[in-house]
């Protein structure tokens, strides 16, 4: 029988270096619903696969940020701005009382910038062999220290928050067009809901815009029940994950985890939480936007206000 669920949000938190693996592979396994297997030794082999395969978007859910002292050896890192990912400023550092060069950015960009300009430097200071380009590459810049991850005491550019959201398909169709984020959603395709480990049912989101016990709720949750029997009948007859999965509606339930800077996440929110947006996009913005409120209370005081408290 289909298996309805609501929507819903959380943050997953990213505090130490040490703990950048681990994180990875949390979000990665969400693609393949395989959280399962993970134990404190499944980390590195993971990720050492994801990055064999070359799909490497999964590593973008670990941001580092990095000062370095403005003098002109390091200026270089000024051009190199169109790296996807990263982030770079000149900034007041308040605990020194000079300018440095903030650079940030995910575990993708940094391998990004190795490939395309040979700066290895950053992904040495990181110290995590896994994800080395050239292992014994010549430094380029000066002073490099790396400060912290996701979160810092720089400008909004460098301060990133994960999110894992269960949402309808719908939904993510939607908020996957930000193209300044980055994104892990769990697969239709490699995922069989005819399978035990998903219960042998499909699970659906709990449509918001369409009011229970009404004759056309009623309708909806008959065609979700048609649709699953006729998914689990194809599964029967051999049909593969990329095939049933074209019988799967907008409302199948959907794992989502999405990375970015809190200046996107801006963006994301004046668009996703406005009246204009889907209902069903707007009730997980607003989710999310509500806990951003509480971690960074003065960055987005006035979209609160707005979205939620007024509202």
């Amino acid at each position: 029988m289909v298996k309805i669920v609501e929507a819903s949000t959380e943050i997953y938190p990213l505090n130490n270096l040490a703990d950048v693996c681990t994180h990875i592979e949390k979000c990665g396994r969400t693609c393949y619903k395989s959280e399962n297997l993970i134990t404190n030794e499944t980390a590195i082999p993971f990720i050492s696969g994801i990055l064999k395969s070359g799909h490497e978007s999964v590593i973008e859910h670990a941001n580092v940020i990095f000062t370095m002292p403005n003098i002109e050896k390091n200026h270089p890192i000024l051009t190199m701005k169109d790296v996807r990912g990263l982030n770079i400023s000149v900034e007041n550092d308040p605990l020194i009382q000079k300018e440095v060069i903030v650079v940030s950015g995910n575990i993708r960009a940094f391998r990004d910038i190795a490939r395309q300009y040979g700066v290895h430097d950053f992904l040495t200071v990181i110290g995590n062999p896994l994800f080395y380009i050239k292992a014994d590459a010549a430094p380029l810049f000066e002073g490099i220290k790396l400060e912290s991850v996701q979160s810092s005491r720089f400008s909004a550019m460098h301060n990133y928050l994960t999110t894992h959201s269960v949402c309808d398909l719908g939904a993510y169709k939607d908020i996957t067009r930000h193209r300044l984020a980055s994104f892990s959603i769990e697969s239709t395709r490699y995922c069989n809901y005819s399978k035990g480990k998903f219960g042998s049912e499909l699970t659906v989101i709990n449509p918001c815009n369409i009011e229970k016990n009404t004759p056309m709720y009623d309708e909806w949750f008959k065609c979700m029940e048609m649709i699953e029997k006729a998914y689990m009948k194809m599964a029967e007859m051999g049909g593969k994950g990329d095939q049933l999965r074209m019988l799967l509606p907008h409302s199948i339930k959907a794992d989502m985890i999405m990375s970015a800077n809190i200046v996107e996440w801006r963006h994301v929110f004046s668009l996703r939480c406005h009246s204009a947006a889907h209902p069903s996009v707007r009730l997980v913005m607003k989710m999310m936007l509500e806990k951003f409120y509480q971690i960074f209370p003065d960055f987005f005081a006035d979209q609160y206000e707005t979205f939620i408290k007024n509202q």
